[in-house]
């Protein structure tokens, strides 16, 4: 009778053990939908977003150079940031954002976030480069529409496809279908630990803004869930207009809806993007953006966002437009309508990632 005894009180001591692994695990405090942005200079500027379901204690992470060993902790720096209160419609979150600055380039990082005492996974990511040198990205369409069922199935497929290269995402809008707390939940179901390991950069499309009576609302979750490079050409427009610098390339973020004749600011923002096209350094030049150009879709052709855009892309010789939108796969020079001397003209790309297609 001993032996099933000492069995009995070993199985005893391991479920307790595991129930109170759970209980730390279902915490209020546990860090979810984790998101990875290049937050300005991508050889050494990262920032990350993350959610709770509560918590008082403060919002931090901690950061260290990688290890061939689990004791990542050590010697790792520890980086406060901040934190929103009631969080999204239902109110029951805590939105918290912490920023990395001075990484060293070209360095393989290891990061975690929490509150100092219940924390994430470690996840990993690489700074760029300072000098031009090749390198590959995630480029993703409007996700949109079944973004769980469906949507996850482009973003896993691709990383599966280009992990051991991608240097980071870029969605060109249209994320999801309505801003809200529902669709968010899908897109970070979806995306998962990706999203924390690999960075994204995004444009917002129309469907992150809502039409309500007083005109159109931008979504009140695109700040919390994305940090941003902080050189829009005005503070509102922090995370929607930027740009940064990859190996030789620059990539500039365009909010497309924002681009109208009834904007009373379309000028400041011509005059900014010309400025970040004109004064490139770079070889090459990538600009992203929700609208495309020239459509591939039928009744979808918009020649007021054309004439606003062609003729800077093409007298700054943009290299290549990565548009959503058209619901479609579409690309090409459109040399016959090119005007004036343009020796280089756009590659202009549509592409879509949902089921969501015409």
């Amino acid at each position: 009778m001993i032996r099933p005894i000492f069995i009995a009180c070993v199985l005893l001591v391991m479920l307790s053990d595991y129930s109170f692994a759970f209980q730390q695990d279902d915490s209020k405090n546990v860090p979810m939908e984790i998101m990875l942005t290049i937050g300005g200079d991508p050889t050494s500027e990262y920032c990350v977003t993350w959610r709770t379901r509560g918590g008082k204690s403060e919002t931090v992470a901690e950061i260290v150079k990688s290890v061939p060993h689990p004791k990542l902790g050590d010697g790792a720096a520890v980086v406060k940031g901040s934190r929103v209160t009631q969080y999204g419609e239902s109110k029951d979150r805590i939105s918290h954002k912490v920023r990395f600055s001075g990484l060293q380039p070209g360095t393989h990082y290891s990061y975690r976030v929490g509150n100092g005492k219940v924390w994430s996974e470690w996840f990993q990511f690489t700074t760029a480069k300072k000098e031009k040198e090749r390198f590959s990205f995630i480029y993703l369409g409007d996700v949109q529409n079944d973004i769980k069922s469906l949507g996850s199935r482009a973003i896993r497929q691709a990383y599966a496809h280009l992990a051991h290269e991608a240097s980071f995402m870029l969605f060109a809008g249209d994320l999801v279908s309505s801003s809200t707390d529902a669709y968010w939940n899908e897109f970070f179901y979806a995306g998962g630990w990706i999203l924390g390991s690999l960075p994204s950069v995004a444009v917002a499309g129309n469907h992150e803004y809502k039409n309500t009576s007083k005109g159109k609302v931008f979504s009140a979750h695109w700040s919390h869930l994305f940090g941003m490079p902080q050189n829009p050409p005005l503070q509102k427009y922090q995370d929607r207009f930027y740009w940064f610098d990859y190996q030789g390339v620059r990539f500039v973020a365009l909010d497309s809806p924002e681009m109208n004749r009834e904007n009373k600011d379309l000028q400041s923002i011509l005059n900014w993007l010309e400025d970040a096209l004109r004064n490139n350094p770079n070889q090459w030049s990538v600009v992203f953006t929700h609208y495309p150009v020239y459509s591939c879709s039928a009744g979808r052709n918009n020649d007021a966002y054309r004439n606003l855009l062609r003729p800077l892309l093409e007298k700054y010789g943009v290299d290549l437009v990565l548009q959503g939108h058209d619901h479609t796969y579409c690309r090409g020079f459109n040399e016959a309508n090119i005007t004036g001397d343009v020796k280089n003209p756009p590659l202009y790309v549509v592409s879509v990632a949902g089921p969501k297609m015409y």
